[in-house]
């Protein structure tokens, strides 16, 4: 016996909607172009979506409200095991038909790359949400930011084993107003010769940072930075430290960067200082599980009474941290930070 849901009111079938999964959402708006503007006119407990993209499948995560996805669509080159059209079926989208399973995992199979960007951009439209994170780790679909005209997200994660086409880096460094945090991790190609770049978002990652230049790094204007670059490029961490003690930064928390060659000798016209237990705490909580040992760092004191120290690890390992709360007592017992 079928239930004649579009007969209701409106505020009832809405009512109905509420409390379908993202799966049978995206099915009830396929049915007609009548279902799919009810779909699309209401409003759905969804924050945003995550684009993920990996030699094992893709996938595209729909949350709400709570930390974790709740609903994830799988994309496979292939199925795991033979599955009858019985217990798959297939959704027609535009001109594109996609085979899907809802049970017990939404999968999708063949021709994943294809079905990944017509599924993305079709739900992209029905819910309308913003992009939440993008992440990279397998180059050869050329699934980049710019085929999903991504402009703005909260984070994005290139990390490939081989070369990035460098317009489609450009489009990253360029095009793109990341929020939160940004990861790269990038194959050394010694061509790549890469001018200013101004970074802002709360958390930068960078791995291989060949082509980071000094006026790029000096404009970093992030809450955490953690950086691996060439013992050759000589990025200038006095000069780093000089101009944040000159300035009126209350948001810059650390940065970690390495390979550095050599000690570093301060220059006396900042100040340094040697540790006193009376000042500030001898570990730094640097994330959730990890923490800096500061005990033989070198303090330097703002006009405005914010307090850094430097600390220089072995492995070339430096670390300036601005000390927002002087003791941790919380950080005693979590483990050392390392490479």
């Amino acid at each position: 016996m079928t239930f004649p849901l579009l007969n209701l009111p409106s505020l009832a079938y809405e009512e109905v909607l509420l409390y379908l999964d993202i799966a049978d959402l995206i099915d009830f708006s396929l049915l007609s172009s009548r279902c799919h503007r009810i779909i699309r006119s209401t409003r759905f407990l969804l924050t945003g979506i995550d684009v993920c993209i990996s030699s094992y499948c893709n996938n595209l995560k729909f949350y709400g409200n709570t930390p974790e996805p709740i609903a994830e669509w799988e994309f496979f080159e292939k199925p795991w095991k033979l599955t009858s059209d019985a217990e798959i079926g297939w959704r027609q989208i535009g001109e594109m038909k996609i085979r899907t399973q809802k049970t017990p995992k939404w999968r999708s199979i063949q021709e994943h790359v294809n079905n990944f960007k017509v599924a993305f951009d079709y739900v992209q439209g029905l819910f309308r949400l913003p992009i939440a994170r993008y992440w990279m780790w397998y180059k050869y679909q050329k699934l980049f930011p710019h085929e999903f005209r991504i402009t703005k997200c909260d984070e994005l994660y290139l990390s490939v084993s081989d070369e990035i086409p460098v317009d489609e880096l450009n489009y990253v460094l360029e095009k793109m107003e990341i929020s939160k945090k940004l990861g790269l991790y990038l194959k050394n190609k010694n061509n790549l010769m890469y001018g200013f770049v101004r970074f802002s978002m709360d958390e930068l990652r960078v791995d291989r940072g060949f082509w980071i230049t000094k006026e790029t790094f000096l404009a970093m204007d992030c809450v955490r930075i953690d950086l691996a670059v060439q013992t050759n490029q000589n990025l200038p961490i006095q000069e780093f430290v000089s101009q944040w003690l000159s300035s009126k930064n209350t948001r810059f928390e650390w940065l970690k960067m390495y390979i550095v060659s050599g000690y570093i000798d301060w220059n006396d016209e900042l100040k340094p200082m040697k540790w006193d237990p009376k000042v500030r705490g001898r570990n730094f909580k640097i994330n959730r599980t990890r923490r800096v040992d500061c005990k033989n760092g070198i303090d330097f004191l703002r006009d405005d009474g914010m307090l850094a120290t430097v600390v220089q690890e072995g492995f070339g390992i430096v670390y300036f941290i601005v000390w927002h709360k002087r003791f941790q007592p919380e950080a005693d017992h979590l483990e050392l930070d390392s490479v």
